[in-house]
């Protein structure tokens, strides 16, 4: 079984020492996620899922070229917001209990997503510039969108909201 590195935030964030750290560790996280949802997006059944994980490996694509960016310039670059699509019609029609597993990915995903922003939170606290700390709570509201994304799906699946 792979560990998980996101279990405990502290000792993870305890480690970093460096910027360079930071951002590494954050591509890091960013890669394996993006590389998550597209394994996903391939084995759902759902197509408003496929979607989903489609829309989400983008958003990691895109984390990854800001993180990139961040790190070859040392300064916030503009990130466009895209507005996330409103899939939440077709994944309620297509959505059964008859397919658990993939509320499972999505239980999954909402946790990812929920320790993504805890990490870039922590990383925020930690640092005394403030064009880092701007970029880092820019990157912990971004994971926060997501979690209200997949939130969102789950409770129109389910009609169970997450108190975020």
């Amino acid at each position: 079984m792979v560990e998980d590195i996101m279990q405990n935030i502290e000792e993870l964030t305890g480690n970093i020492k460096s910027i360079d750290d930071a951002i590494n560790t954050a591509l890091a996280i960013e890669t394996q996620g993006r590389n998550f949802y597209l394994e996903k997006s391939e084995t759902s059944t759902s197509i408003s899922a496929k979607d989903l994980f489609v829309y989400l490996a983008g958003e990691e694509n895109r984390h990854i070229e800001y993180l990139n960016d961040f790190m070859n310039t040392g300064r916030v670059s503009i990130l466009n917001e895209v507005p996330s699509p409103d899939f939440s019609q077709s994944f309620a029609s297509e959505y059964s209990s008859e397919n658990p597993g993939e509320m499972d990915v999505l239980l999954g995903a909402l946790r990812f997503e929920q320790k993504n922003e805890n990490f870039y939170q922590k990383l925020a606290a930690q640092v005394n510039d403030q064009e880092q700390k701007a970029f880092f709570e820019k990157m912990s509201v971004f994971e926060h969108g997501h979690m209200e994304l997949i939130d969102g799906f789950i409770e129109d699946a389910s009609q169970f909201r997450m108190q975020t």
